[in-house]
């Protein structure tokens, strides 16, 4: 019978479970398990010959695993936290797809709208269309990757986090608001994207976003935190933010 720990020593489990990942030739019939440090990538398209939205998708981003593999790596070192944490999914899987809408998430699948890809291609951007698709992917590969309280953290924090990555890898569209700009700090998106970056810069707070992923690994959202990490409510920090972008 193993020792009974004390409770604070005790190994609970995060949200994340159990992973497993394994490799099945299907001549031999061999399963083998993929290593715990390795990701494996999906990209799933109609044929390119017979969708135009495909093929002009391509133009923009020719090799979409490996953009997929190049951010994955770049939002991973913006999330880190001086606490290891595992990796959310280790299987990623982009598939463009005939839906509603402009991009949808769920669990490791991004879907982006094929009609909304074809939307761009009669605008003859190339590199416009681009930078869209370029950053609406590192949005959506946030949420992939980012930890969410098991469902509990606010919607604001989770789409302007993913936002606040896209605009500090310097992928935001020319249409997003100006720092300053907004009501509140839950308007989510590109307004609290500028407010974390606004915190972001300053010393007492330059870790605040990596601590709050790595918390809401295994616990569940609390607004408080912003005030035990920065000496000050969340509301009181939008307030000196708004002050000083109207000086």
């Amino acid at each position: 019978m193993p020792p009974v720990l004390p409770a604070e020593q005790v190994q609970r489990p995060s949200f994340l479970g159990v992973q497993q990942a394994y490799v099945l030739n299907p001549d031999t019939q061999i399963l083998q398990p993929v290593p715990d440090n390795l990701i494996t990538i999906a990209v799933r398209y109609p044929q390119p010959d017979q969708d135009e939205a495909v093929k002009f998708f391509l133009s923009c981003i020719p090799d979409p695993a490996k953009f997929l593999a190049e951010q994955h790596r770049k939002i991973a070192s913006m999330l880190r936290s001086d606490k290891v944490l595992p990796i959310r999914y280790r299987t990623i899987t982009l598939s463009l797809k005939h839906i509603e809408g402009l991009a949808d998430t769920q669990g490791d699948t991004i879907t982006l709208s094929l009609p909304w890809i074809s939307s761009w291609a009669t605008k003859s951007d190339l590199a416009a269309a681009t930078l869209e698709f370029q950053g609406v992917i590192t949005h959506e590969l946030v949420h992939v990757m980012q930890y969410d309280g098991e469902g509990s953290a606010s919607w604001w924090w989770i789409e302007g986090l993913a936002d606040y990555v896209r605009w500090k890898l310097d992928l935001a569209p020319p249409h997003w608001g100006k720092r300053g700009e907004g009501d509140s700090h839950e308007d989510g998106y590109s307004t609290t994207a500028h407010f974390l970056d606004w915190l972001s810069e300053r010393k007492l707070s330059q870790h605040l976003v990596q601590e709050i992923n790595a918390r809401l690994m295994a616990q569940g959202w609390k607004e408080e935190w912003f005030e035990e990490l920065t000496g000050l409510p969340v509301k009181t920090l939008w307030d000196i933010y708004k002050a000083q972008q109207h000086q």
